[in-house]
């Protein structure tokens, strides 16, 4: 995301939750400014591209389980677990596939990511 909406990681925030509502998993992204400063707006606008570009980054990072180029993040309240980046690949994936980026989704093996 900072890549695209051209800001620093840290002026970003976001949170997760396995079982939100009565619609399930969530995961919300926020401007780390107090009140906003568009950030989130502009990453909403391009949501597509910001699916396409991290699918890319995991998919063809040549760790094996995750690292900090790919799905770690050093701002994780849970200490990046618990992680998986066949996952990961999986859910971008259908994400793109949803927005027509991606054709089809590999095949992948999944297993948790270690640090």
């Amino acid at each position: 995301m900072s890549l695209h909406v051209m800001c620093d990681r840290w002026d970003i925030g976001g949170l997760s939750s396995p079982a939100f509502g009565e619609d399930g998993a969530a995961v919300f992204v926020y401007n780390g400014f107090e009140g906003g400063i568009g950030l989130s707006e502009k990453a909403f606008e391009i949501l597509p591209d910001l699916f396409d570009t991290s699918y890319h980054l995991v998919k063809d990072c040549g760790c094996e389980k995750g690292c900090p180029s790919c799905i770690y993040s050093p701002k994780c309240g849970n200490d990046n677990q618990p992680l998986d980046k066949n996952a990961t690949i999986l859910l971008l994936a259908e994400f793109c596939s949803a927005q027509n980026s991606v054709p089809a989704i590999p095949p992948v093996e999944s297993g948790p990511a270690t640090s």
